[in-house]
């Protein structure tokens, strides 16, 4: 069985985002020409924010309030803020060169033009992180369909991460466009929970208003685990969402199943060609999996429509390529053989309150006959 080091992992992210704080001051520094004490606070000041926003992850875990999930919401939203600038202050330096080539060129005004870009991008990336995401409609043929099935509307919602009161706003706002489109099904391909989130909160209200003709069901992401699994179960109950986790059950003219999480589970490949062997065929079957891993694994063993989120479509640029360089299935539709796969950008946000370049969706699928 494979191992996953997750601490190693976790010690060399931290570092990382460290040491962007250190470079973002020295961009600064040279930059703006600050003089030695103005530069050492503008060190101090970045470190003592890096420090704060990553001790955020862990005090969310704990003590809440009106103040402190302002002070939670900003933590998150450095994160975001000193990714973006600190890319943005790359870019310029690999630009400079060649601007310096111009009649006039002045170093000062590429720093300053650099920080209104952050600015105005921060603002975009704002907007992206908490406006309610848009429905986004996707037809999917299958050779076989049953007829009963032509025109089978399916809502996808993943990915939200409600950890704070304003995401419980946001949800609402989803719940009203969930509705518009009268889906046959309403699947949550995990992560809807995350520390922070205390499931009377009125979560639980808002899901029951959502009108689905066969009912609510979920798999687990890995956040639900990090919430802890037997306070997630309960939530889920709670919410009148039916979990599936490495089961599948018979939905009148279809099969659902859906998988653990495979890396916090440490499924293997056998392991999931097991699982779905027992979760049975003979119908039509649309399986939940939160992470897009295995997919091959998962054509070889039948023909399947499967649903899967966390990539988050990297949510902050320049993300996207590393999200991809281990996640191959990215974003969008895939095929192989003779299933269909669906990965989604989620409709929420973790970590920074923000998204540039990847906009949040509802994904509503209909399934029809492939002509």
């Amino acid at each position: 069985m494979k191992t996953y080091h997750f601490l190693p992992v976790l010690l060399v992210l931290i570092l990382s985002y460290i040491g962007l704080h250190f470079y973002a001051a020295r961009w600064l520094t040279r930059s703006f020409a600050l003089d030695h004490f103005a530069a050492s606070w503008l060190r101090l000041s970045l470190l003592a924010a890096a420090f704060f926003s990553v001790l955020t992850l862990f005090l969310k875990r704990y003590p809440h309030g009106g103040l402190l999930e302002v002070l939670y919401t900003a933590g998150y939203a450095w994160m975001g803020v000193i990714l973006i600038a600190a890319f943005l202050f790359a870019a310029a330096d690999l630009a400079a060169p060649g601007l310096r080539r111009l009649p006039g060129f002045q170093p000062r005004l590429l720093a300053q033009a650099t920080l209104a870009l952050l600015a105005a991008i921060t603002a975009w990336s704002v907007y992206g992180g908490r406006k309610v995401p848009a429905i986004k409609e996707i037809t999917i043929p299958f050779k076989d369909l049953p007829p009963a099935l032509e025109g089978f509307k399916i809502a996808q919602i993943s990915d939200i991460h409600v950890d704070s009161p304003w995401k419980l706003r946001q949800f609402a706002g989803m719940v009203e466009k969930i509705n518009s489109v009268n889906p046959d099904l309403v699947l949550f391909t995990g992560d809807l929970l995350d520390p922070g989130i205390v499931c009377a909160a009125g979560l639980d209200g808002l899901m029951a208003g959502i009108k689905s003709r066969l009912g609510l069901f979920g798999c687990l992401g890995n956040h639900e685990y990090y919430y802890g699994i037997p306070e997630s179960m309960d939530c889920y109950r709670a919410f009148g969402i039916k979990l599936l986790r490495n089961e599948g059950l018979d939905l009148k003219e279809l099969r659902l199943a859906g998988l653990g999480d495979i890396h916090t589970e440490h499924l293997t490949e056998r392991a999931v060609a097991e699982i779905l062997d027992k979760a049975g065929r003979g119908k039509f079957t649309i399986l939940m999996s939160h992470q897009p891993v295995f997919y091959d694994t998962i054509a070889a063993a039948g023909d399947y429509l499967v649903l899967s989120g966390h990539t988050h479509k990297g949510q902050l640029f320049p993300f996207h390529p590393f999200v991809k360089l281990f996640y191959p299935y990215f974003y969008g539709p895939y095929r192989i053989n003779n299933s269909a796969f669906y990965v989604t950008s989620g409709a929420g946000t973790w970590g920074p309150p923000l998204r540039w370049l990847a906009p949040s969706e509802i994904p509503v699928i209909t399934l029809v006959k492939a002509k």
